[in-house]
């Protein structure tokens, strides 16, 4: 199979994205602040499996099933990363886009799955928006219904699950997510708790009960689920990019 990928799009386009219609990867040379996104490898990772979730179980590009679709792509470039560079989960680093950061920005990284909103902090190119829990979450008009902001949320369960299995993310949490998107319940509008319960699912089906719990409580960690398995209710707003 051909990858197909376009570089230096654009006049100091600071980003990369999956085009659906060509079917292939874009990348951008950069800019005052970001570059060098054809040199990460998860953000190419990041890129191609959007395709993947078109294929598998395509989420609508809005609200939380939009979070969900950048959840997955985070998951899976995250997972390449740490398999390139040979990582376990409780010694990796859980940063997205690492060396697309330019050395004046004051930040580490585009995202962290495991501390969303702290990758950055820079007076002129900004504050990481992305948040880590429900209690965080408010329907918005920004970015697509918050896409790249709320997928914070379900980032930080998937890197939970992960450390909690120790190991490598791939071994047990990402053939549990795998399994999620390849179940056939997954559908276009699909929520964060929808999900949640899929990946439960899934994991009592390719391992045990103990594991389903392991990716419950990191979900009830992150407040999708409460104590009993329920949704959680949702708290104020604390900003939007």
């Amino acid at each position: 199979m051909d990858v197909i990928s376009t570089v230096h799009f654009g006049k100091q386009y600071e980003n990369a994205f999956w085009d659906p219609e060509k079917l292939q990867m874009v990348f951008g040379d950069g800019g005052e602040f970001l570059n060098n996104f054809v040199g990460c490898i998860d953000v190419i990772g990041h890129e191609l499996s959007h395709a993947v979730t078109s294929n598998t179980s395509p989420l609508d590009y809005y609200g939380q099933a939009g979070a969900l679709n950048e959840h997955i792509s985070d998951v899976f470039g995250i997972m390449v990363k740490q398999q390139v560079q040979d990582e376990k989960s409780p010694v990796a680093d859980w940063l997205i886009g690492e060396d697309c950061i330019l050395p004046d920005v004051k930040g580490t990284a585009l995202r962290s799955m495991k501390e969303p909103g702290t990758a950055y902090d820079d007076p002129i190119f900004g504050k990481d928006p992305q948040v880590a829990h429900m209690k965080q979450f408010k329907t918005t008009f920004e970015d697509n219904g918050g896409v790249h902001i709320f997928s914070g949320i379900p980032n930080r369960a998937f890197y939970l699950a992960s450390n909690a299995f120790g190991g490598y993310s791939w071994e047990k949490a990402g053939k549990i997510w795998w399994a999620a998107m390849r179940s056939g319940k997954i559908e276009p509008k699909c929520t964060f708790k929808q999900f949640a319960d899929v990946t439960i699912d899934c994991a009592k089906e390719l391992f045990d009960d103990k594991t389903a719990k392991v990716i419950k409580k990191a979900w009830t960690d992150v407040g999708v689920l409460d104590d009993v398995g329920t949704e959680s209710t949702p708290g104020n707003w604390c900003g939007v990019l």
